[in-house]
């Protein structure tokens, strides 16, 4: 799948004028955009984001007056595409004021879902016009498209790696008599991660509590899952993540003071299973070697 964010493309920057006024700026961020785009790209995408910037302000100052607020609020605007592995597409429209969804661009119908009464009375002016709901339906399934294919073919060998996991699981007491086993993945790249929590071999979704997939500052992406451990029972919880094809474990006993380590392959997966009352640490390599008393391991044959 192809999707790329502002932090990996460029910045919006802020520096100072000799007049002490803010002055804004569209940056290349990953070194392949900045090879690849001449100047006048960012100084036009400058301009563009500039007068995004002025429109924002009036529509969340008209915003405020239709909700009766005053002080600070927010105002956003996310846009995007997708290139699935099928080769479908996908795209998104959406504004949030204060964090929250205020309206969603439906591009097969061209209209939009509106919250509450204020996003209706915003929802029925944009709905007429529909040159622009049109336009919007365009950009997202053409010109962002052919965009994205143009940026995954600059920055192929960045954005095409894949870079496995570190995956930790601790515990932590929440509260006195309460201890919550934290499983965390860090240093992945792509994004797309599956991890779960299973008790005596089954899934525990409803006993969980996930965070959400960030990047890390370093072009990997990070989170984590945790479940609250059951002081009354014996129970076997195991961590599961799945990344790129490669499926990993690690298994906490609750009663166990040893730290066992089992490692074998499956189906082109990597299984490490530790069994402790403490930390377990799993990580996943290209090639062995040994790095601070953690053990690397290679990818098994295919």
């Amino acid at each position: 799948m192809g999707s790329l964010n502002l932090f990996q493309l460029g910045m919006w920057t802020h520096s100072l004028s000799p007049n002490m006024t803010v002055t804004r700026q569209k940056e290349p961020r990953a070194p392949w955009m900045a090879e690849n785009l001449a100047p006048d790209h960012w100084e036009r995408y400058t301009q563009l984001l500039r007068g995004w910037q002025q429109t924002f302000k009036v529509e969340l100052k008209r915003l405020q007056r239709h909700y009766n607020h005053s002080g600070s609020h927010t105002y956003q605007r996310m846009i995007g595409c997708e290139l699935l592995e099928d080769g479908s597409t996908t795209g998104f429209l959406q504004y949030a004021y204060d964090g929250q969804d205020f309206l969603i661009f439906n591009k097969d119908s061209l209209s939009w879902l509106a919250v509450d009464n204020v996003a209706h009375t915003v929802k029925r002016a944009w709905e007429a016009n529909q040159h622009e709901l049109r336009y919007q339906k365009n950009w997202l399934e053409k010109e962002c498209i052919a965009w994205l294919k143009r940026f995954l073919e600059y920055g192929n060998d960045t954005l095409q790696r894949t870079e496995p996991p570190l995956v930790r699981v601790n515990r932590k007491e929440t509260f006195p008599g309460a201890t919550t086993l934290f499983c965390k993945a860090y240093g992945f790249y792509p994004p797309e991660i599956y991890m779960t929590w299973m008790k005596n071999g089954e899934e525990i979704v409803q006993e969980m509590d996930y965070g959400d997939i960030l990047p890390s500052g370093d072009g990997t992406y990070q989170t984590w899952a945790s479940v609250e451990l059951d002081p009354k029972s014996s129970n076997l919880y195991s961590c599961h993540v799945e990344h790129c094809g490669v499926h990993m474990v690690l298994q906490v006993s609750q009663e166990s003071e040893t730290i066992p380590l089992v490692m074998k392959a499956v189906s082109g997966s990597i299984i490490l299973v530790i069994v402790l009352a403490g930390v377990g640490v799993l990580v996943w390599r290209r090639r062995p070697r040994e790095q601070n008393g953690a053990m690397y391991l290679p990818t098994p044959d295919r």
